[in-house]
C-alpha cells in the first residue's frame, strides 16, 4: 500500500468499524475520502448532507423493456460509510462515492447494496465458528471485533480477517467489474498528489484496493448514467434494517448496536436490558425483579465464560432467554441463525427481539428533493379526502357513483403499488359483479412516504405508476390464463383502459391454445362477466370481448372432450369451468351466434361416455337439462333417472351427483322423482358402501342453499312416514359430521370385538 493510501475494510453497519473510520479520519486527515457507494450520487451529495434524522436510504430503480430493478443503500448513525461521508466532509476532505450505481447490471438481483449474505458461509468463517464454539457469523463478529479493543489491534484483526476471507473466496465477475471501477477512483485520487487518500469499502474488496498505485494522469471515471434509472432518498427504519425482518444487513438488532454506538460497549447492555423489560411489561408480560436479576447474572456469567470484557449481544439475549422462558423450547433460539424467526418462537423472545430491533424511523429534511409521484399521490388523496388521519377510519364506496368510482381507482392504484395504510376490507373480486360496493380502511403509516418514493420507479404519476406495475406483471404472466384474468380485474379497478385492452389481446392469443380446462374456464367466466355487466370501462356488449368469448368457448368444448378418468373424483374447479361454458351458451349464444347445436352434441357425448369422470358426466346432464335440451320436463327426468342409476356405484354416485347438482340444482329440486330415486339408492347401500360414498355426497348436497335443502327434506319425509313440517330439524346437526363418522367407526370396531369373543348374544358357533 502506498504511504499516502489508507484503506479501511469494514463490515457494513458495524459500530466498531465506524469507530475505526472516525479514528482514521482524525489521524490521517486525508485530502480525499473514497467510499463504497453509488457514484451517480456524487453530484447530489448535498442532498445526503442535509440535516436528516437517521436511518435513511438511497432508493434506486431501473426500468426498461428488458430489465426492472430496485434496490436500497441504507445508512444509520453507525454505518462506517455514513461516518466517512459526514465526518470526512466536515473535515474539509474531497468526499466521493466510488462504486457503480445500484441500478447497474453488476447489482442484478441485489436488493440491498450493503447486504453481506453471500459472504456468510465462507469456509474460514465456518471454521472459526467451530473452533471458538460460536453459532453463526454474527456471534463470531461480536466476539472478535465488537468487544472494547485498542484501535490499532482492531485494525490489524480486521486486516487479517478480510485478507483470509478474500484468499479463500475468488471474486465473481460482478466483483471484478465493481473493483475495476473503484480501483480507477483510487488511482485517480492518488494521481492528484495533493494529500493522503482514505478508502472505506467492504472488507472483501479491501485487499484489492490496497494494492492501488499512483498512476500519473489518471482521471476519475464518469459514473454510468441512464435515463431509465432513478435514485431518491427515502426514510428508513430500524425494523427494515433488521436481519430478523428479512433484510440481509451487515448487523442484526439495530437498536442494540445504536446503543453501542451512543453509549459504548460497556453501557449498552444495561440500557438494552432495561428497554427489553419495559417492552415486555408494557405488553402485559410479568417480569419480576428476580427475573431481571437472574437474566443479568446469567448474561454476565456467559460473557465471562466466553472471554468477553463487555457483554455481547448474544450474551444478553441468552441471559434473557434462560431467565424468562420457563418451558422447554420447541425451536432453536432465533439469534443462532439469520432471517425471519420461526412462527413457533416463544412470544417472550419475539418481544425481546423487537426491543433489540427498535422502533426508530428516519425523517428526511424538508429541502430533500421529492419525486413527482409523491406530490401526485398527495394531490389525489387531498382531492378525495382520503389522506390518513391520526386514527384509522373506514371508507365505504358505491362504485356506480362517479365520485366514489374515482376514489376507488385512487385507492386501488395505491394498493397495486403496495403503499401501506390503505386496505380493502370488502368488495367485488371482479368489477363486473352485480354488487359494486367497497369498504376500505385508511390508516396512518410511518412508512407511507418511503414506500411512495420507492414506487416512483414505476412512473411519475399515480395512474402511470400503478399501470407500470401491472404492465410488468403482464410480462411475467406468460401463458397463464388465470393470472391474465386477475390482471384484467386489476386493470379495471385502477381504470387503465389501455392496459385492459392489452390484457384482453393476450387472453385472446392464449385462449386459442390453452391446454388447461380449468384455467380456460376462469377466463370464460371473467370475459362473460365483462361482456354482460361492465359499466366501469364501457365493455358491456363489446364486440371485441364477444369474439374472445366465442373463441374461448370453442376451445373449452374441445378440451372437455379430452377429460377422461372413470374413477376421478369430482373437481370443483372443473365444474366451475363447465358452469362458465354453460352460462356463455345460455346468455351470449343468440347475440354472439355461438354454435349451440355443436355444444349440445359435445355434452351428449360426455354424458354417454363411460370413460368420462363421473362428475363431468353429471355436469353434462346438468348442462343439457338447464339449457332445456330435452323435449319436456318428463323427458328430462327420465334421462336423469336412467343416467343416475347407471352411476349409482358407491365410488361414483356422489361425484356424478356433484356435477348434476352444480349445473342443474333448480331442476333437480323441482323433480320429486329424482329425490325419491336417490332416497331408494341410498337406503339400499350397506353401511360400508355408504361411508365410501359419503364424502362425495356431502360435496354434492353442499351445492344446495338452505332453502332448497329444506324443499328436498320436505319431499323425503313423507317417504319415511313423517310430516314434512319437520324438515328444518334435518338441516343441522348438534355435532360436527366428523364426530358422527368417528362414532360410527367406533361402533363398528366395538361390534367386531364383541363378535370375535362371542359376546353379541348369538351362538358362539356362529361367530366368525
Amino acid at each position: 500500500m502506498s504511504a499516502s493510501l489508507h484503506v479501511v475494510g469494514v463490515r457494513h453497519h458495524s459500530p466498531a468499524c465506524a469507530r475505526l473510520v472516525a479514528h482514521t479520519l482524525r489521524t490521517v486527515r486525508p485530502r480525499h475520502v473514497l467510499i463504497e457507494g453509488p457514484a451517480d450520487m456524487n453530484s447530489r451529495l448535498g442532498e445526503l448532507l442535509l440535516a436528516h434524522e437517521l436511518p435513511l436510504a438511497l432508493f434506486s430503480s431501473y426500468r426498461d423493456k428488458e430489465r426492472t430493478h430496485a434496490s436500497w443503500t441504507p445508512f444509520c448513525a453507525y454505518s462506517p460509510e455514513w461516518v466517512a461521508l459526514t465526518e470526512g466532509h466536515a473535515a474539509g476532505a474531497q468526499v466521493r462515492f466510488m462504486d457503480l450505481p445500484a441500478w447497474h447490471s453488476a447489482f442484478e438481483g441485489v436488493r440491498n447494496r450493503y447486504s453481506d449474505g453471500e459472504r456468510r458461509r465462507a469456509r474460514a468463517i465456518e471454521a472459526l465458528c467451530r473452533k471458538l464454539g460460536l453459532e453463526g457469523m454474527d456471534a463470531l463478529w461480536d466476539h472478535l471485533f465488537e468487544q472494547p479493543l485498542e484501535l490499532d489491534v482492531l485494525a490489524e484483526r480486521l486486516r487479517i480477517y478480510f485478507e483470509t476471507l478474500r484468499a479463500e473466496e475468488p471474486a465473481s465477475d460482478r466483483d471484478e467489474q465493481r473493483e475495476a471501477f473503484m480501483l480507477a477512483h483510487v488511482e485517480a485520487a492518488l494521481a492528484q498528489g495533493d494529500g493522503p487518500v482514505m478508502v472505506v469499502c467492504g472488507g472483501f474488496h479491501a485487499p484489492v484496493l490496497a494494492r492501488a498505485r499512483t498512476m500519473p494522469g489518471a482521471l476519475f471515471p464518469s459514473a454510468p448514467a441512464d435515463a431509465s434509472a432513478r435514485s431518491y432518498l427515502v426514510p428508513y427504519s430500524f425494523r427494515r434494517l433488521d436481519s430478523f425482518a428479512g433484510y440481509e444487513s451487515g448487523m442484526p438488532s439495530p437498536a442494540f448496536y445504536q446503543a453501542v454506538w451512543d453509549e459504548g460497549a460497556d453501557k449498552a447492555p444495561e440500557r438494552m436490558l432495561r428497554v427489553a423489560v419495559e417492552r415486555l411489561r408494557g405488553r402485559g408480560q410479568h417480569v419480576s425483579s428476580a427475573d431481571l436479576i437472574a437474566a443479568s447474572l446469567m448474561a454476565e456469567g456467559l460473557g465471562r465464560l466466553r472471554g468477553h470484557t463487555a457483554l455481547a449481544r448474544t450474551d444478553l439475549l441468552d441471559g434473557l432467554a434462560s431467565a424468562l422462558v420457563k418451558d422447554a423450547l420447541d425451536v432453536e433460539l432465533p439469534w443462532t441463525g439469520r432471517g425471519v424467526p420461526s412462527p413457533d418462537t416463544d412470544p417472550l423472545l419475539g418481544e425481546v427481539l423487537r426491543a433489540f430491533s427498535g422502533e426508530r424511523t428516519g425523517r428526511l429534511h424538508p429541502d430533500t428533493p421529492r419525486p413527482p409521484l409523491l406530490s401526485d399521490v398527495e394531490h389525489w388523496l387531498a382531492a378525495h379526502g382520503l389522506g390518513p388521519d391520526k386514527r384509522a377510519r373506514t371508507v365505504r364506496l358505491e362504485l356506480r357513483e362517479p365520485k366514489d368510482l374515482e376514489k376507488s381507482r385512487v385507492l386501488h392504484r395505491l394498493r397495486v403499488l403496495r403503499i401501506p395504510g390503505f386496505t380493502r376490507d370488502a368488495g367485488p373480486s371482479f368489477p363486473a359483479e352485480p354488487v359494486l360496493q367497497e369498504s376500505w380502511t385508511v390508516a396512518p403509516s410511518e412508512d407511507f412516504i418511503s414506500w411512495v418514493i420507492e414506487a416512483s420507479g414505476w412512473g411519475p404519476t399515480l395512474e402511470e405508476a400503478a399501470s407500470g406495475r401491472l404492465e410488468e406483471a403482464l410480462m411475467d404472466a406468460g401463458p397463464d390464463l388465470e393470472k391474465l384474468a386477475l390482471l384484467l380485474a386489476e386493470s379495471f379497478f385502477i381504470g387503465a383502459k389501455g392496459l385492459a385492452r392489452r390484457v384482453l389481446e393476450e387472453v385472446a392469443a392464449r385462449a386459442r391454445h390453452e391446454p388447461d380446462f380449468t384455467r380456460l374456464g376462469v377466463a370464460v367466466e371473467r370475459l362473460l362477466s365483462v361482456w354482460r355487466h361492465d359499466v366501469l370501462l364501457g365493455a358491456q356488449g363489446s364486440t371485441e370481448v364477444g369474439s374472445l368469448i366465442g373463441a374461448a368457448v370453442e376451445r373449452g368444448l374441445w378440451l372437455i372432450e379430452q377429460l377422461d378418468g372413470p374413477h376421478q373424483p369430482a373437481d370443483k374447479e372443473q365444474l366451475r369451468a363447465i358452469v362458465a361454458l354453460r352460462d356463455a351458451l345460455r346468455f351470449a349464444a343468440p347475440v354472439l351466434t355461438l354454435d349451440v347445436a355443436q355444444a349440445r352434441a359435445v355434452f351428449e357425448r360426455r354424458l354417454a361416455s363411460l370413460q368420462a369422470p363421473p362428475a363431468v358426466r353429471g355436469a353434462s346432464l346438468g348442462v343439457l337439462w338447464s339449457l332445456s335440451h330435452f323435449a319436456d320436463e318428463a323427458s328430462a327426468e327420465d334421462v336423469a333417472l336412467r343416467a343416475t342409476r347407471s352411476a349409482s356405484r358407491p365410488a361414483t354416485l356422489g361425484d356424478f351427483l356433484a356435477g348434476l347438482f352444480r349445473l342443474a340444482r333448480e331442476q333437480v329440486v323441482r323433480a320429486p322423482a329424482i329425490t325419491a330415486m336417490l332416497d331408494e339408492l341410498l337406503r339400499e347401500l350397506t353401511e360400508e358402501d355408504f361411508l365410501i360414498a359419503l364424502p362425495a355426497l356431502r360435496l354434492a348436497f353442499g351445492f344446495f342453499p338452505p332453502r332448497e335443502k329444506e324443499e328436498i327434506a320436505q319431499a323425503l319425509l313423507p317417504l319415511h312416514g313423517r310430516e314434512s313440517s319437520a324438515a328444518k330439524e334435518l338441516l343441522s346437526l348438534d355435532v360436527e359430521p366428523a364426530v358422527v363418522l368417528a362414532g360410527a367407526a367406533l361402533d363398528d370396531d366395538v361390534e367386531q370385538v364383541l363378535r370375535r369373543f362371542g359376546l353379541t348374544g348369538k351362538e358362539p358357533g356362529n361367530a366368525p
